[in-house]
């Protein structure tokens, strides 16, 4: 699969995009907003901001295990810009699977990045009082509540937000993420961009919503409740993609510290790993086993992160080192997309410890 994948047009200009522009640049892009915002309207320019739309709709046609070597590259040179194309790309990959026909029609414009669109819906894992809900009115239905996380803001035109219904099922919507009023006098508040340890320039904020006005053309889809449980436990390894580039990204940066007896250790490990994950996605496997290998990767990347680290004396503590960089984007690729069951999983953390 990863030859395959290789072969692809787009995998090629994508790469291409990504060693002759980004990687010259990436401790800049991790904290200039500007910069980072140009780098996805360059992806946008080069129709690479839909690779799991299908090709009828002008994606690239990515299956799952596509896109996540797709990720594992994007993330090997720049953990920010990873971070902040797949907000765009997993809405780009709703709309095409869930979207009415008129939804639909939007994405040549997100392949292009025309339009863009983030996501606001990794609160409807949190068990507990809903802290967006979504009440029935007799035009569609009305938004009361925060979102506490959704990246992108001045970056996207819109976002998808999840919301609770009365009866417990979740609701995915179009919202402006942008400071909003209706003529009702309903509004929607953008916070300041949040304090992140890492990727900060991504500008993550909280929105708050006050009786927040839907109509029936803006809903996206309507899933029974705990379908985004559900999904997590069928996607547990999309997210360990992000962390294996990080860990191929580490690789890279030591290959100036490094004998190449060293490397060649470092660099075999994970080419088994992604061959791992690769088979685990690609055969029916457990979930105990995807499981174990979504901790494994992230393991191996705060160890090769922080050899990095190491390995740079002082100079690994600006700001602006390289492996400071990659330190924190491991950091932020061990919570991404993290759920209650990876996290109550110490047994299979210590199973899987390599340090």
């Amino acid at each position: 699969m990863a030859e395959a994948v290789q072969d692809r047009n787009d995998w090629q200009k994508l790469k291409a995009y990504l060693q002759e522009v980004v990687t010259p640049i990436a401790e800049t892009l991790d904290q200039d907003p500007k910069i980072l915002g140009q780098c996805l309207e360059d992806l946008g320019d080069r129709h690479l901001l839909g690779l799991k739309v299908l090709v009828e709709f002008g994606g690239s046609g990515f299956s799952a295990t596509e896109y996540g070597l797709a990720v594992t590259e994007i993330s090997r040179r720049s953990g920010i810009l990873a971070f902040l194309q797949t907000q765009h790309q997993s809405a780009a990959a709703m709309i095409a699977r869930f979207g009415s026909e008129e939804q639909r029609e939007q994405l040549p414009q997100m392949v292009s990045g025309k339009l863009k669109i983030g996501v606001g819906f990794s609160h409807l894992r949190r068990s507990g009082k809903p802290m967006l809900k979504a009440l029935p009115t007799e035009n569609g239905y009305e938004l009361t509540g925060t979102i506490p996380w959704i990246t992108g803001y001045g970056f996207f035109d819109k976002a998808i937000a999840g919301a609770t219904l009365p009866n417990g099922d979740e609701l995915y919507c179009f919202i402006p993420l942008e400071n909003t009023q209706q003529t009702s006098g309903s509004t929607i508040n953008c916070g300041e961009p949040l304090a992140l340890a890492a990727m900060g320039a991504c500008q993550t904020v909280a929105v708050k919503l006050e009786n927040w006005q839907i109509t029936p053309e803006q809903i996206l889809v309507i899933k029974p409740a705990g379908s985004i449980q559900a999904g997590d436990r069928q996607n547990v390894l999309k997210h360990g993609f992000f962390a294996l580039g990080c860990a191929y990204g580490c690789v890279d940066f030591l290959k100036q510290k490094l004998e190449v007896s060293q490397l060649q250790t470092l660099q075999s490990r994970l080419d088994r790993l992604r061959d791992d994950i690769v088979t685990a996605l690609e055969t029916p496997r457990d979930f105990d086993t995807q499981l174990k290998l979504r901790i494994k990767v992230v393991a191996i990347a705060q160890e090769y992160a922080q050899l990095a680290l190491s390995s740079s004396g002082g100079a690994g503590n600006l700001l602006s080192h390289p492996a400071q960089r990659l330190y924190r984007e491991a950091l932020m690729f061990s919570v991404f997309g993290q759920t209650e069951t990876i996290r109550n999983a110490p047994g299979l953390m210590e199973a899987c410890r390599i340090l």
